[in-house]
């Protein structure tokens, strides 16, 4: 399924705004707390878990600038249920089916969590001395109480030290580290990955600029014949992204507010049609666009065109065919047939003079170089890309079009 356009990468938007890479939005975590019944955890020696409260929603854990490993998934799915009314002081718990958990096993239920020390059969779990971790209470739990396994030790052997959860109801995260490192002594960030936040924000950047362009331009930006999209385009997405990223930490930013005004200033002009897109047929198309193909460098080249062109839109070739100064070198000009473009002779080897001379549809080319005395070079070649004037549009505010009366 297609998916819709991103304007600029993060290497073009760091060209725009070389400071990017000071905005990531990464924020420190502090506060971090032992849990001392978890000291050695799941009976691998020197790890221990520690957690945090009021750390707002975390996604993404980094500890010195190393992504952990995110078990937040499995505190919001449900993995089983209460089959037994559960007191505030009972050291075991009945569950409808025991599958799936075993001895270390970290499980929530309600509002309060607890550590698995025993599997006794297959509706019992035993808990004694295990409950109410990370601070919260031990309280009772009704029949049909949701049972939640957030760490299921037998799967996290090779994460023992990286792994942690985020509890969105309690606003707490749980981490494990080896237990010589305390992660107050730690560079602990929130955030998300760097690449992939300029990712979202480009993209956010994209579709604010297709909302903020004029209906009479497209509702996705085209790409040009290289594959690349023009590079107003590029810049102003990249100026947004920017501006997005300095908000994000400083919402009353004058740095964010001028390369936002830099960004309305082009969104400005192409509404007005003040600037040009490369698909679009302005009104010197029909003079034609002169492009190297391949040029040697101090040679004799195509400097200027005359006329308008009387025709469709074509890609012509312009070829050297007589390497030599003027009055001796030559040129043939190439169009399109049904079936291709560059494929109809239509001016063979005609001398160049440095006067204006055919090219096609009354449209007219002329040579120069440096000098009298500069010489073509054989096989430079060039394309004119032409449309008709009939056919000339532009995206400014006041538009006309032409009629003529038959």
């Amino acid at each position: 399924m297609a998916t819709a356009p991103t304007y600029c990468t993060h290497r073009q938007l760091k060209d725009v705004f070389p400071q990017v890479d000071s905005f990531d939005n990464k924020r420190p975590i502090y506060g971090w707390e032992a849990e001392a019944t978890l000291a050695d955890f799941g009976g691998v020696s020197n790890v221990n878990v520690y957690y945090a409260y009021n750390t707002g929603l975390v996604t993404q854990l980094f500890k010195d600038g190393q992504l952990m490993t995110n078990l937040t998934s499995n505190v919001t799915t449900k993995k089983t249920e209460i089959g037994v009314e559960v007191n505030d002081g009972a050291s075991a718990v009945g569950v409808d089916n025991t599958t799936g958990f075993e001895q270390h096993d970290l499980m929530k239920i309600n509002n309060e969590w607890m550590k698995v020390s025993a599997v006794t059969d297959g509706t019992t779990l035993a808990v004694s001395s295990a409950r109410n971790l990370f601070g919260t209470q031990q309280l009772t739990h009704a029949v049909d109480s949701g049972v939640y396994l957030a760490v299921d030790e037998s799967t996290i052997d090779s994460v023992h030290q990286n792994w942690f959860f985020y509890d969105a109801d309690l606003d707490l995260l749980v981490a494990s580290f080896d237990g010589d490192v305390n992660p107050n002594d730690l560079n602990m960030e929130a955030g998300e990955d760097f690449s992939t936040l300029i990712t979202r924000i480009t993209l956010n950047a994209s579709r604010y600029l297709d909302a903020k362009l004029d209906p009479n331009l497209p509702r996705e930006q085209l790409k040009d014949k290289e594959g690349n999209y023009d590079y107003i385009i590029v810049r102003t997405t990249a100026l947004i992204a920017a501006t997005f990223l300095i908000r994000s930490h400083d919402p009353t930013s004058e740095v964010a507010n001028s390369l936002m005004e830099d960004a309305q200033g082009n969104i400005d002009s192409l509404n007005s049609g003040s600037a040009a897109l490369s698909w679009q047929t302005t009104g010197d198309s029909s003079k034609g666009i002169i492009r190297d193909v391949s040029y040697t460098s101090g040679k004799i080249r195509p400097v200027d065109t005359r006329g308008r062109y009387y025709g469709e839109w074509d890609l012509i070739k312009v070829i050297i065919t007589n390497a030599g100064v003027l009055g001796t070198a030559s040129y043939s000009v190439f169009v399109k047939d049904a079936d291709s473009l560059k494929a109809t002779e239509v001016v063979s080897n005609r001398k160049i003079t440095g006067d204006y001379q055919s090219l096609s549809g009354h449209l007219e080319i002329r040579f120069a170089g440096a000098n009298d005395s500069t010489q073509a070079a054989l096989n430079d070649e060039w394309e004119v890309e032409v449309a008709g004037w009939m056919e000339e549009v532009d995206n400014s505010a006041v538009n006309s079009v032409k009629m003529t009366r038959r």
